[in-house]
């Protein structure tokens, strides 16, 4: 059973805000008009008082301009007064579940505890194939390479050949610009390796914050459930209506221009934004969303005479690698940013750089737009441990700038003086700054183990949850009692520990011997080896105990 209601009736809040804001009002008028008898020293007081985001609106003399200290009074207080309805402006779902609802639930949860205990084992055993795999994959690496100590001139002769080389990314003298439109910038940019334009919205959001309240006889359980609304700004474009706030819409301001005026976008349309835990950050959803820089309004553009020394490098690995290629951005110069955009006057250029529809000195307002230019400046170093390849004349970029190229690697194990054969996929190898091929190696093992180690993590988790909610029907019922529901909870939270421990150890030992047969195998003898000579010097110690001693011998009469 639920219902919803309203801490503050709509029409009873605003008549609060009203009576606020016309309080407000008459005490601004009263300070304004005693400015005229007073002169130049409350002219001083009330520029002293007012003051909007931080900055004094008191910057011309109050008898010079009285109409326009109060109009920044009555901007400050409606700022304000808009900032208190949105604080007021809260719904309470509350959601009420009996015994007999949580008995239920646990019936599911049950359920959920029984596909975990059978997955995470499956789990466990796909992720120690997977780190040996893996290993056998950098081993491959470390075994094949060629080092080319200088990159500029690389040869045929390990053309098709997994290769080693380091250098600094480098575009030449090569200018880099943004699709033609009217939101690009002025002019093309130097000794840039990519530049994006990210467009921003301000939008309403719901958050949301839980409160549940157990009963005290019985399992019922009691959840009040408070949305409110936050604004922030976000690259997602603008969204639909709130689901407890359908009277609060959100403005599209002028996002669908801003798509005008970019131009058809690169890519298909982008598919529909997975769902996401509720009260995440906007920018964080969008990183988690992956916002597509290709879609109109936004832009990304690559240079196509990236290289490293004779090596090219295409599209596919600077947005692939991106934490070697994209992760230190830089702001356009603000110079290379137009002031003005004539189909869009409501832009202007902000002391940042920035395009936006904010004016100087006020908060944005729902629907306000932010246009950001940024790019990544060459000149830094990377390592690679890659396929050296032939580039191929492009129809329409004609012969390439550089003979050679990178790719992935297609790795084929050999086993068995090569009787044997395992196809371990493709790999490649590419780090910011400068390593050589044992470095990279060993980087390459350690960021393995701890994948590994977290993905083992993991699996005991979820299998100790596993065992937990198999056990759910047995803590809902003790929770009826009040002292037997915490000391019921607790016992089967330790059973559940410590049976989930000993699966995990136990499927681990086995996918080891599975994938490790060598190493398991030598790792039994030599426990069995100790626990041999432990059990013999047992046994003979116990053998020793067990011999009869002799009687003791009398001694002769005569001597007595």
């Amino acid at each position: 059973r639920s219902h919803k209601k309203r801490k503050a009736t709509t029409v009873a809040t605003m008549t609060v805000l009203r009576s606020i804001k016309f309080a407000l009002l008459l005490a601004a008028l009263a300070v304004a008009g005693t400015a005229g008898e007073s002169g130049e020293l409350r002219s001083n007081h009330i520029r002293s008082k007012v003051q909007v985001n931080n900055v004094d609106v008191g910057t011309t003399t109050s008898h010079a301009q009285p109409k326009s200290l109060m109009d920044a009074a009555e901007e400050f207080i409606d700022f304000e007064v808009d900032l208190l309805r949105r604080r007021l402006q809260t719904v309470d779902e509350t959601t009420r579940c009996n015994t007999w609802c949580k008995l239920k639930q646990s019936l599911g949860l049950t359920i959920i505890g029984l596909l975990l205990i059978c997955i995470s084992p499956c789990l466990m055993w796909k992720n120690e194939g997977r780190h040996v795999k893996e290993l056998r994959r950098i081993d491959f690496c470390k075994n094949k390479a060629v080092v080319i100590d200088n990159s500029d001139v690389p040869t045929d002769e390990h053309t098709g050949d997994l290769v080693h080389f380091v250098g600094k990314v480098s575009v030449d003298d090569d200018v880099l610009d943004l699709k033609s439109g009217a939101l690009n910038i002025s002019s093309p940019l130097t000794k840039a390796l990519v530049i994006k334009r990210t467009c921003s919205i301000y939008q309403k959001f719901e958050q949301s914050a839980q409160q549940t309240k157990n009963d005290m006889i019985g399992a019922g359980q009691t959840t009040t459930t408070t949305f409110s609304i936050k604004e922030d700004w976000t690259p997602m474009g603008p969204k639909g209506p709130l689901e407890h706030f359908p009277n609060d819409p959100n403005s599209r301001g002028i996002w669908d221009e801003l798509v005008t005026e970019s131009g058809p976008s690169d890519t298909a349309s982008s598919p529909a934004a997975m769902k996401l835990p509720p009260n995440l950050p906007p920018q964080m959803a969008a990183l988690f969303q992956q916002v597509d820089l290709n879609q109109s309004p936004h832009c990304m553009s690559v240079s196509k005479s990236a290289h490293v020394g004779g090596f090219g490098l295409s599209r596919d690995i600077i947005m692939t690698e991106k934490a070697v290629f994209q992760s230190n951005w830089m702001q356009v110069p603000a110079e290379l940013v137009p002031d003005h955009i004539e189909s869009l006057p409501e832009l202007r250029k902000d002391r940042y750089g920035n395009l936006t529809t904010v004016e100087e000195g006020d908060q944005p307002t729902n629907g306000d737009v932010m246009i950001k230019f940024e790019y990544i400046a060459d000149g830094f170093d990377a390592s690679f441990i890659v396929q050296q390849v032939l580039l191929d004349a492009d129809p329409e970029a004609g012969v390439p700038e550089h003979k050679y190229g990178v790719d992935k690697q297609k790795i084929i194990d050999e086993k068995c003086c090569g009787k044997i054969t395992d196809d371990l996929g493709v790999i490649w190898m590419v780090r910011a700054g400068r390593h050589d091929l044992k470095e990279m190696i060993m980087m390459a093992k350690e960021d393995e183990k701890a994948v590994t180690k977290v993905l083992r993590i993991l699996c005991w988790i979820l299998l100790v949850a596993g065992w937990m909610m198999l056990f759910s029907i047995f803590t809902t019922l003790l929770s009826t009692l009040p002292l037997l529901g915490a000391l019921g909870s607790a016992a089967f939270f330790i059973v559940a520990l410590i049976v989930g421990t000993v699966c995990c150890c136990a499927v681990t030992a086995v996918a080891y011997f599975r994938y490790r047969p060598l190493i398991t195998a030598i790792i039994l003898a030599i426990a069995g080896g100790i626990a041999g000579i432990i059990i013999w010097r047992l046994n003979d110690a116990n053998e020793a105990s067990l011999q009869p001693t002799s009687a003791p011998v009398a001694a002769p009469r005569f001597l007595m």
